[in-house]
């Protein structure tokens, strides 16, 4: 089933771009597949039939109903999380015909209480009487189901605003705290999940992914950066002027932080292994085991490959150096690699090139903007 989305999306390369909009940055593909299909199945049920799909920060409200009921079903699929009666009856129904290999097997609490009890093991509670016990046990249980006769009805009517795809973390937030499940009785712990505590054969909590809409620069922000970017143009011009011409012999390392500083800005500076990137084309001799990313402003400038850390940034200082060479720079909007997937970072371009070559990125450019 997998290779039939993959070829529709390969047809059909505007919805192939918009479903990376709505990916989670923290999402893994194994997560994603199985999300997008899900998605992909039901788009027409709530945006439309025939319909373009709403932009992704729209606040559609079709489109954040199904965002929500994607996160419903991955977190029940993936986490073993389990919801009000109504909401997992229609999140199921929607992935019927979705088939996961290897999904993970859960526990619920109990099936672990109850191999427990079996082994004999007595628990902290032990010597307590049954009615304070029994009690508690109600309390709590009221407290879930009015929790999850609200989460329902938001679902339903689509009237709470902050059932987005950022704030799909959980059915409610009770005293465990936001991020946990609504109650241990609703959770199942999985061997796959990251599981926090099973303390006592009772208490069960897990930690879930934070989903969040990738941001993008705006106008605004493009054209401040250019602005920036004019000047150090101009700074670097005189520099290389001062010390005789581009030179491979000069420290450009100097050169650039020098000319930044002068803007009352700094040079970030990102070092990897190049083992670590499988993304970048593994031509470089054995000497070059370092790879080195700058940035300025949250905007790409040059990357190079070094047998040290230092040596790495002397060829990357050296290539954006090179880059400054050009007749006009303008800082635009990129698709890079990153992790396995694309997102969208701001790189600094010579006008003149069509289409740039980039390496794959060694920082998430959304936790930079």
């Amino acid at each position: 089933m997998e290779g039939e989305v993959s070829e529709f999306l390969r047809q059909n390369r505007e919805t192939a771009a918009w479903l990376e909009g709505v990916r989670g940055v923290c999402e893994s593909d194994k997560l994603w597949l199985c999300r997008r299909e899900f998605i992909l199945r039901n788009l027409e049920d709530f945006c439309g039939p025939g319909q373009p799909p709403p932009p992704p920060d729209s606040n559609h409200r079709g489109l954040d109903r199904l965002l929500a009921y994607s996160m419903v079903w991955v977190n029940h699929v993936f986490t073993g999380c389990r919801y009000p009666p109504l909401v997992m009856e229609k999140a199921l129904k929607m992935a019927e015909s979705i088939k996961v290999s290897d999904a993970p097997v859960h526990t619920t609490r109990d099936e672990l209480v109850s191999k427990v009890k079996k082994r004999g093991i007595t628990s902290s509670n032990e010597g307590l009487s049954e009615e304070p016990l029994k009690k508690r046990s109600t309390d709590d249980t009221s407290t879930t189901e009015a929790g999850c006769t609200n989460l329902t009805e938001d679902l339903n009517s689509s009237t709470n605003v902050g059932w987005k795809v950022d704030h799909c973390q959980e059915v409610q937030q009770t005293d465990t705290g936001p991020g946990s499940c609504a109650a241990p009785e609703q959770c199942s712990v999985s061997n796959e999940s990251n599981r926090k505590m099973v303390k006592d054969g009772l208490q069960i909590s897990m930690s879930t992914t934070t989903v969040k809409p990738p941001r993008r620069p705006t106008d605004g922000e493009i054209k401040e950066r250019q602005s920036f970017f004019n000047k150090l143009y101009k700074r670097v011009a005189w520099k290389l002027v001062s010390v005789g011409g581009f030179n491979p012999n000069h420290d450009y390392t100097e050169v650039l932080d020098e000319c930044i500083k002068t803007l009352k800005s700094t040079l970030d500076i990102a070092f990897v292994p190049l083992k670590d990137l499988a993304e970048l084309p593994q031509n470089k001799t054995s000497q070059e085991n370092m790879v080195c990313e700058l940035r300025c402003q949250a905007v790409y400038i040059g990357m190079g490959c070094g047998k040290t850390r230092a040596s790495a940034q002397a060829v990357a200082s050296r290539e954006a150096i090179k880059l400054f060479q050009k007749k006009k720079l303008v800082v635009k909007i990129c698709k890079r690699k990153f992790s396995g997937r694309e997102v969208e970072d701001l790189v600094l371009l010579d006008d003149e090139c069509r289409a740039p070559q980039l390496p794959p990125a060694l920082q998430n450019p959304q936790d930079l903007l």
